[in-house]
């Protein structure tokens, strides 16, 4: 199992997740809302649909937000990118990242 507070603890797979990679996490608190980039890489040669959403937590590990709809983010080829995120409200503490292909 991932270490406790490693970005790989912070990552649920729901389901099939096929040729991409999650990377590093950078996680800061900006105008009281915490913000996340994550690095994501897709190591097939074919461009690649990944469904994410965010779950938002508070100090306890409870859901502070209304859990969000799923979304979609295009990889294309061996491309590497960068998935932004903002906590909706300013409680939120710490997430969870669900993530899913086809």
């Amino acid at each position: 199992p991932p270490a406790p507070g490693s970005a790989a603890s912070k990552v649920v797979v729901m389901g099939k997740f096929d040729d991409i990679t999650v990377g590093a996490m950078r996680v800061a608190r900006e105008n009281g809302f915490l913000t996340v980039k994550v690095a994501l890489n897709n190591t097939s040669r074919s461009n690649k649909a990944m469904y994410y959403r965010f779950a938002w937590l508070g100090d306890d590990g409870f859901p502070v937000a209304d859990e969000e709809s799923w979304k979609v983010f295009n990889l294309y080829g061996s491309q590497a990118s960068f998935l932004p995120a903002i906590a909706p409200v300013p409680k939120a503490t710490d997430f969870r990242l669900e993530v899913k292909t086809q």
